[in-house]
């Protein structure tokens, strides 16, 4: 399929997923429109041009490896601009280095928290959400739990903890434990080997973490053959808070284009 029209193609599917938050007026009826989140990851990224009022922007901060119990923060150095109102989202990439066939020590655990909470501290955004993104292997569960309570212990109590989660921890896991975030984002983009797998169970179980969280949905503006997919189960239109990642940097006619569509798309309903 020629590359325009890949594209064209997934901004279509995308216009046609969503229909959940935000309010509008039009012919005298209520429609919702989505929350939307615009992922910005490791590259340098104008999105000076949003309307803050519409769009939330969740920003690669840093990452953070782990090897046993040594931690190294490496933040991030690419630049990022946005309007001055913008509600921003640091987001923190964990890496466990495993090339010894060490796990993540629980004891490194309260030294990744402080490391987040530090940087919160530092920003001058007053970010209200912090989010975590980490593929947590089974016996790197343990490390994980014991940071997201170590973090919330570091972190003001109206700062919201936010994490991603892999398909699998939402349709069989289910480990994560009550209070211990207050949103999981469900990863449904580059699934891997096991897609048509998860794509098929979706049409018939309900994403849950098991533990009452909040739950979002996390798309790539990229996989029109993916959103298809998603489009004709209900999990994007049952979820109105949608983040939406690109493999290629934002460019104001990209996301114009998108959003675009959604509105059309939502108001036409």
């Amino acid at each position: 399929m020629p590359r325009h029209f890949a594209l064209v193609f997934a901004v279509l599917s995308l216009s046609a997923i969503f229909a959940a938050a935000v309010v509008a007026q039009a012919s005298h009826r209520t429609v919702l429109l989505p929350r939307l989140n615009v992922w910005a990851w490791e590259r340098d990224e104008d999105l000076s041009y949003i309307d803050p009022s519409k769009i939330k922007v969740a920003y690669f901060a840093g990452n953070i490896y782990v090897q046993g119990s040594n931690v190294r923060f490496r933040p991030r150095t690419q630049k990022l601009k946005v309007p001055q109102r913008t509600q921003t989202i640091p987001v923190f990439r964990i890496e466990s280095i495993r090339s010894d066939g060490s796990i993540p020590e629980l004891s490194a655990a309260a030294f990744v928290a402080k490391t987040i909470a530090k940087t919160l501290n530092k920003s001058s955004k007053q970010e209200r959400t912090v989010q975590i993104d980490f593929d947590a292997l089974e016996d790197e569960r343990p490390f994980y739990k014991a940071l997201l309570r170590d973090l919330r212990e570091e972190i003001p109590r109206d700062t919201k903890i936010s994490v991603t989660a892999l398909a699998s921890w939402l349709l069989a896991d289910k480990w994560l434990e009550r209070g211990s975030a207050d949103e999981t984002v469900a990863m449904l983009f580059s699934i891997g080997p096991e897609r048509n797998d998860v794509l098929s169970r979706l049409s018939k179980q309900t994403l849950s973490n098991g533990a009452d969280i909040p739950l979002s949905i996390g798309i790539s503006a990229s996989e029109a053959d993916t959103n298809k997919i998603l489009l004709q189960t209900d999990v994007l239109g049952n979820n109105r808070n949608i983040y939406i990642f690109s493999s290629r940097p934002w460019t104001e006619q990209r996301l114009r284009a998108i959003t675009g569509a959604i509105t059309k798309e939502a108001l036409a309903r």
